[in-house]
């Protein structure tokens, strides 16, 4: 599940620092250290795009939720409070999912229709993806788009933002336990499915 996710971006750092690096970060972004902001960013971009892609109705919107995110948690740094064992990582999911939600809520837009998937299979290729690797992706957006919006969400921050079931379960307000049953149920579901799409 996690080889798919990836396909929706490609640009992550060869290097993910650890949460106290990343702590330190926050600390001077918060005086001004655009330098510090700029690796917050470029370290966590690719997570939070992947967290929204599946509950969003297209790249492009997914990358304006992800975009706002960073806008608004940049900007707003002194909003977030960081408590032991639970990483900078899982504000910026939250937010991300927050954003997404009130997007969709604001715009009333239903369920992904075959007009939506047609126009997702005809979006250019980002980043320089293969073909195949395309087809894997139009192919996950459609069968995320069947499931119930809980899950979704609950499999596209595990999977996608590789977030832990137990940080999962804080941003949906669940128990991991039941993070991880969505999470097996709907991984072996999206895998059958898979199976039944392929030529």
């Amino acid at each position: 599940m996690f080889v798919f996710f990836a396909t929706f971006y490609t640009s992550e750092p060869a290097n993910n620092p650890g949460e106290e690096e990343i702590q330190q970060w926050v600390r001077a972004a918060r005086v001004g250290n655009a330098r510090a902001a700029r690796r917050l960013y470029d370290v966590h971009v690719a997570r939070v795009f992947r967290a929204v892609r599946g509950l969003c109705n297209s790249e492009a919107e997914a990358e304006d939720v992800t975009q706002d995110t960073f806008i608004d948690a940049l900007g707003h740094l002194n909003r977030y409070a960081p408590e032991k064992g639970k990483p900078f990582m899982l504000w910026l999911a939250t937010l991300a999912l927050n954003r997404a939600r009130k997007r969709h809520l604001g715009n009333k837009r239903e369920t992904a229709t075959d007009d939506a998937q047609l126009h997702l299979a005809l979006e250019a290729k980002p980043g320089g993806l293969s073909e195949e690797a395309l087809i894997r992706r139009r192919t996950l957006l459609t069968l995320l788009a069947t499931l119930p919006e809980r899950d979704r969400r609950v499999v596209s921050l595990y999977f996608g933002a590789e977030l832990s079931a137990d940080e999962v379960a804080q941003a949906v307000g669940t128990s991991a336990a039941n993070v991880r049953k969505i999470c097996e149920r709907q991984a072996a579901n999206l895998r059958e499915q898979w199976k039944g799409s392929e030529p």
